[in-house]
Parts: structure tokens; sequence; C-alpha cells
């Protein structure tokens, strides 16, 4: 049982921290890096063109 008990509490210590990510990204703590900017602006062009394609993942 000790087994389980130490790899779930690793499991949980990873989804905090990925959670943390994940925050500070939709938060807007972090400023988001020159590449992603560039694809922001090149998704709203394509939007506003009206030839943005939408892929179901």
């Amino acid at each position: 049982m000790s087994e389980i008990d130490k790899e779930i509490s690793e499991i949980k210590f990873l989804l905090e921290k990925i959670e943390g990510i994940i925050d500070s990204r939709l938060i807007g703590i972090e400023e988001p890096d020159a590449d992603e900017i560039e694809e922001i602006k090149a998704y709203q062009k394509k939007k506003k063109q009206g030839t943005l394609e939408l892929n179901e993942i």
C-alpha cells in the first residue's frame, strides 16, 4: 500500500505543477513568447479574412 501512496502523491504533485503552468498562461502572469505572438497574429489575420480552417482533434 505504501508504494501506491507514493505513486499517487507523485501524480498529484505533477498535476498541481501542470495546473500552475496552465493557470499562469491563462491568467497572463507570463507574457507570450515571440513565436506565440506571431501565431496569434496569423490566427487573427486568417479569421478576419475568413480563411481560417479548424480541424477537429
